[in-house]
């Protein structure tokens, strides 16, 4: 055990010694010298936190021998010492971590075994001082609560830590401009407003039916946080596999269908070759950053936490963002057979896991049969009755209950706008000479029923028109109020989604998909 114990001192000194950014991690997970049991452990960690705290001194093991040779304390046992530290394989960030829990866990325990004998010898008459019953209980609850200190320590930055910070940073901002307080997500700019960026910390949540572009919009959300701002972002999927999920990356900024991208020569189709070329240079830019993982049964919140603080390391930053797809689908370390239980646990992990990792979780979740059915395509006499205003899915029919949103920063809901779709595809029909549209586009409400901190609350809901078979979607306008009333008529406004999209070249008078591939280009 003793052994297993000097192990880990080592493995702990062996990374936080030779890295600031890991040992910066270590002392904000409660890292301290105090925690070593090794006189030579002890001494190398004391000369490292006095080291760091000089400003201007860039620390590793041949500062630290040449410091503590200067202060006479370089004997025999440090110098044999600092050579095994050399030699120790480094762990990664989220072992690390685990390793210092171990040896908090291990300081607690001698000091209840310390206690504990203190207790004994006092209950027999043994003790010196002859303390009262009062003063030694006292005395001993005192201790008490210092191990529970000590043990669930990490470090607290007071308040005017953040008074500084907040002030330095109003100080930094441009005069008479407001700033976002998350990622700015570039393709979308009125969600980004509205949400005023994906924050960190925030738990955000996107519901919908079946074949409403869930997966393609998360796709393209980290698409664009890790493109404008260049930082991690995993992206799980218990859904697709990897192959399939980067062809639909590739075919959003190509316009060229998935499918085909898979499944022919992409050479010898000149026709498209070009606009592949254009859809590949695109995901160059973020393919060394975005990580798209075939989630399996292991990848529980712990695993997944794990494989962000590890990512982080390897990046060396503070930020990253996770996306989940899909929120039912992650498994529990002691699963459930209670369904509403099972996905209370897991969304209360997620929220959990966007605070201790001080970063954007994003998940999305599957709705039950109700809220799909309220989805559904209207039928009868009625089918597109712009009069006929219909209720829609809200977070509370995601299947295993609702209480998912009170867990949720964010809550967002895809619905389809039936009429619109269909009276933008008779639009479309008429404009190309009675030929049907080349590309299906569905026009779709990102409702927002709840938004933690909203600097506009004015707004419910943004459109989109959703390309299916190109894996794309174009921001279109705030959803107004009076588009929720009896009386709105709903064709006016189709003809103006008509022509913004015109405007953008992807819809227009006898319009293809190779016109619309074209203009995407030029």
């Amino acid at each position: 055990m003793v052994s297993d114990h000097n192990a880990l001192e080592t493995a702990v000194l062996a990374s936080v010694s030779n890295d600031p950014y890991m040992l910066t991690k270590a002392i904000e997970q409660g890292f301290r010298v105090e925690l070593l049991y090794s006189p030579e452990a002890r001494t190398v960690a004391s000369m490292l936190m006095t080291a760091r705290s000089q400003p201007g001194t860039a620390v590793d093991l041949l500062v630290l021998k040449s410091k503590l040779e200067e202060n006479g304390l370089l004997t025999a046992e440090v110098t044999q010492f600092i050579e095994v530290l050399r030699t120790t394989p480094r762990p990664e960030l989220d072992k690390l971590l685990s390793y210092i829990e171990i040896l908090k866990d291990r300081e607690a325990r001698t000091r209840l075994l310390k206690l504990a004998n203190r207790i004994a010898h006092y209950a027999r008459g043994e003790a010196e001082g002859g303390a009262s019953v009062v003063d030694f209980t006292a005395s001993a609850f005192q201790e008490l609560v210092e191990i529970q200190h000590e043990r669930n320590r990490k470090r607290v930055a007071p308040i005017n830590e953040m008074v500084q910070q907040i002030i330095m940073e109003s100080r930094a901002r441009p005069k008479g401009e407001r700033t976002l307080l998350g990622y700015s997500v570039g393709s979308f700019p009125r969600l980004t407003r509205v949400l005023s960026g994906l924050r960190r910390g925030f738990y955000y949540g996107l519901a919908g039916a079946p074949r409403r572009g869930k997966t393609t919009l998360a796709l393209q959300l980290a698409a664009s946080l890790t493109t404008s701002h260049h930082i991690p972002v995993l992206y799980y999927s218990w859904e697709q596999t990897r192959k399939v999920l980067t062809a639909r990356l590739i075919a959003k900024d190509s316009g060229v269908n998935p499918t085909t991208l898979l499944s022919h020569d992409l050479e010898s189709l000149t026709n498209i070759s070009k606009h592949f070329a254009k859809g590949l240079a695109m995901v160059r830019a973020y393919e060394d950053s975005l990580f798209v993982l075939e989630g399996n049964r292991q990848d529980t919140v712990d695993r997944i936490r794990a494989t962000a603080y590890n990512l982080m390391h390897e990046f060396r930053t503070d930020s990253i963002a996770i996306f989940l797809d899909y929120l039912q689908k992650v498994p529990l370390a002691r699963p459930s057979d209670d369904l509403g239980l099972r996905i209370d646990q897991i969304s209360t992990e997620l929220a959990d896991l966007s605070l201790e990792l001080n970063c954007p979780v994003f998940a999305i979740a599957a709705l039950d049969k109700e809220g799909c059915r309220l989805d559904d395509e209207p039928t009868g006499e009625e089918k597109y009755d712009e009069l006929q205003i219909r209720a829609r899915p809200t977070m509370h029919h995601c299947t295993g209950g609702g209480d998912i949103e009170y867990d949720l920063d964010v809550a967002m809901v895809l619905s389809k706008d039936w009429s619109a779709t269909h009276q933008l595809q008779e639009l479309l029909k008429s404009q190309g000479s009675g030929q049907q549209p080349s590309s299906k586009i569905d026009i779709l409400d990102l409702n927002i029923d709840k938004n933690r901190d909203a600097p506009d609350e004015g707004v419910q809901a943004i459109q989109y028109a959703f390309f299916v078979h190109e894996n794309r979607f174009v921001e279109l306008e705030y959803k107004r109020e009076e588009q929720e009333r009896a009386d709105f008529r709903g064709f006016a406004h189709v003809r103006q989604i008509y022509q913004n999209l015109a405007a953008q070249g992807m819809a227009g008078e006898g319009t293809t998909q190779q016109d619309m591939l074209e203009n995407r280009d030029s």
